[in-house]
């Protein structure tokens, strides 16, 4: 491997490193809306996919919650209980880890196709007509201009069908099947089923985005800081999450047999 590929690679593994950890873990619903609106906020309002995700995330906490106070509500007997617990258990689970899987998409390919440096990874790794449509997205940027409305919806179009197939359908499918056992079924499907999510996202589509964003921003169950100031909160949690990789990577040398006398 000569030095430019050499080069290259660090800076993909570098990527997919900040690009796990704003992921997120399965509950940090409200980390990935942060992160997805900072795309949104970044791309001058033109990334309206990102943005509508970043409302889904924060429905499936909050639909999941609702969930949960609603198993320690009903009075059922202790073995339905149960499955049911674990049957929303699993399907939290699945949609946390489906959740960071298209975030994450969505942040690599912006970063990809954003940065100089990581334009022959961008050209190997996204798909032709995904990439064209966030360099349109990029350049209105940088020009601080508006995509017309079409590209914005091509784009958007675009990102659901990459995002999409980072999901493992087959656990989604078998989550949902676990909960269609219980009692919680009809209550999962009205707050967290497919078409619940897509009627929701069809409300805000005809209620436009400064309203949407605006409802978005003033979320209380996102932190203070992000509403005061959602650029230097994402900025201020990127710092975080990159300082407590090079601990981990520290502590993790520590532990290495004869790491200190190498480093000596």
């Amino acid at each position: 491997m000569d030095i430019i590929a050499a080069h290259q690679q660090g800076l993909i593994e570098q990527l997919e490193e900040e690009v796990a950890a704003l992921a997120g873990r399965s509950r940090d619903q409200g980390q990935r809306a942060v992160v997805l609106h900072h795309l949104y906020d970044h791309s001058r309002g033109n990334h309206v996919w990102a943005l509508a995700e970043a409302r889904r995330e924060l429905r499936i906490a909050g639909g999941l919650a609702a969930l949960e106070r609603r198993l320690g509500r009903w009075g059922w007997l202790s073995v339905r209980r149960e499955e049911a617990r674990a049957a929303l258990a699993g399907l939290a689970a699945v949609l946390g880890e489906t959740g960071r899987q298209r975030t994450a998409a969505a942040y690599r390919a912006y970063r990809l196709s954003g940065a100089t440096a990581l334009r022959t990874s961008a050209d190997e790794m996204l798909p032709t007509e995904m990439l064209s449509a966030l360099d349109a997205c990029h350049s209105s940027r940088r020009a601080g201009e508006d995509l017309p409305a079409q590209l914005r919806l091509a784009m958007a179009e675009e990102m659901e069908r990459y995002a999409s197939q980072a999901v493992d359908q087959t656990a989604l499918a078998s989550a949902w099947a676990a909960v269609d056992r219980t009692a919680l079924k009809r209550s999962a499907h009205r707050l967290l089923g497919d078409k619940a999510l897509a009627r929701m996202k069809e409300r805000d589509e005809r209620r436009g985005l400064l309203r949407v964003e605006r409802e978005l921003r003033n979320d209380d169950r996102l932190p203070a800081a992000f509403r005061a100031n959602p650029a230097q909160h994402f900025y201020a949690l990127h710092r975080v999450l990159a300082e407590r990789r090079r601990q981990q990577w520290r502590e993790a040398c520590d532990r290495e047999a004869g790491a200190f006398e190498l480093a000596a």
